[in-house]
């Protein structure tokens, strides 16, 4: 029996150690490297593998479905049916947010990209394709893609102009612009002061039948801000200067003088203010947020018409002339636009999962007694359900009032107003 055990025992000694030796001679696996969490920036980001960058994926996908009525065609004395009453539009967003520390601070490289398809519409706002109205269409672009490195912007980013925490899906006369530009942002407790060159052309609405031609882009327009954004909300002050050039060979005529064969040229300007107040005191997420600008020249994309498409039921729907333009030229001399706009609204959280909002916006539009001038209001009221977190089912109601003067020979000289409705599914992730 002893020896028995002996030999079983001498046999597993050997085959551990024919193991142990085999085990030895194999060549090791290459160390598995799993995704690492990094928290330096925020929830959401992780480490690229093999690397020292932090990245985070980020987007949306939304449906948004308007129906309303139809506002006075370029006659101003009818409502046309020749357009579609409903629309749909589809957008989807994808974003990527890289971020690497340096000697210098944080370098951050932002892409975002956004795919669309619209049919139908309401109004004039039914889309345009090839001339047709009511036709589908898809569009397709990078939305953003810029650098920040050591106080420096540089890319395709919001307008340095824009203060956009708004509380509703409709936002008329609130400028909502990306814009090529180059920045230089300046930080100091809890302050910012940032001044940008910003392609004017992103903003180009000086165009036919009444709109002096440009002669091009001969500087970028200077736009600067300063910002405070704390506990109890933020807020942000703006300014620009926008350079004015008509065009040499423009004979156009206005209000009884004739445009001139000359070219001159002129600065706009224009300035802003904002607020947004946090009102934890009501429920957790509620805020108040205000905006008021006055631009002389300087285009009126600044006012948010650069973002509305005319007729939506939303601005002004008369095709005579180009609500958007910035100036016009009479007997050889420039005429610039002037406008005001101003925004009040409010977000209140009657529970985690339901939330409503309230907007009142309004915009007068001057062109120095050489066109008819016009005025326009808004109320803007939804309702929202997030029933899990990240997905939004809400609807909007809104009014809008548009008022027409006539300072110079114009048979639209008529008031009109209209109900817009949206429905909004979004996901966000």
């Amino acid at each position: 029996m002893k020896l028995v055990k002996s030999i079983a025992l001498a046999s597993a000694a050997a085959f551990v150690g024919v193991t142990g030796a085999s085990a030895a001679d194999l060549p090791g696996a290459e160390p598995v490297e799993y995704v690492k969490v990094c928290d330096a920036y925020g929830a959401g980001f992780f480490y690229i593998p093999g690397s020292e960058t932090c990245l985070q994926i980020g987007g949306f996908a939304r449906l948004e479905m308007t129906s309303g009525e139809l506002v006075r065609n370029s006659a101003g004395d009818t409502k046309s049916d020749s357009a579609n009453r409903t629309g749909y539009r589809v957008r989807t967003r994808v974003w990527f947010d890289a971020r690497t520390e340096s000697e210098y601070g944080t370098i951050r490289t932002f892409i975002r990209l956004q795919l669309q398809r619209e049919t139908g519409g309401v109004g004039q706002d039914a889309k345009i394709s090839n001339g047709l109205t009511g036709l589908d269409a898809d569009d397709s672009l990078f939305d953003q893609a810029y650098v920040q490195f050591a106080g420096l912007t540089a890319g395709v980013t919001d307008s340095f102009w824009d203060f956009k925490p708004y509380p509703t899906f409709t936002n008329p006369f609130v400028s909502d612009r990306t814009v090529p530009a180059l920045a230089y942002t300046a930080q100091f407790d809890g302050f910012s002061a940032s001044i940008a060159l910003e392609d004017a052309t992103a903003r180009y609405r000086n165009t036919a039948p009444n709109g002096a031609p440009n002669s091009g882009q001969e500087i970028p327009d200077i736009v600067a801000n300063v910002r405070v954004k704390q506990g109890w909300g933020e807020a942000q002050i703006s300014g620009v200067a926008h350079k004015i050039s008509t065009n040499h060979n423009f004979t156009e005529t206005f209000g009884g003088g004739t445009g001139g064969g000359g070219g001159d040229s002129s600065w706009g300007w224009g300035v802003q203010a904002g607020f947004k107040l946090n009102l934890p005191a009501l429920a957790k997420g509620d805020f108040l947020w205000g905006q008021a600008g006055y631009t002389d020249g300087a285009g009126l994309s600044y006012n948010g018409l650069g973002d509305v498409n005319v007729g939506s039921g939303t601005t002004q729907n008369i095709s005579s002339y180009n609500p958007q333009r910035d100036f016009v030229l009479v007997n050889g001399d420039i005429e610039k636009t002037r406008a005001i706009n101003a925004n009040l609204g409010i977000l209140h959280y009657w529970s985690p999962t339901w939330r409503s909002a309230l907007q009142a916006t309004y915009i007068s539009v001057n062109y120095r007694k050489v066109d008819a001038d016009w005025k326009s209001g808004m109320i803007a009221a939804n309702l929202i359900w997030s029933p899990v977190k990240k997905l939004d089912i809400g609807g909007e109601l809104v009014y809008i009032k548009n008022l027409k003067k006539a300072d110079v020979a114009y048979t639209g000289g008529k008031d009109d107003d209209a109900f817009v409705g949206r429905l909004r599914v979004q996901r966000d992730f």
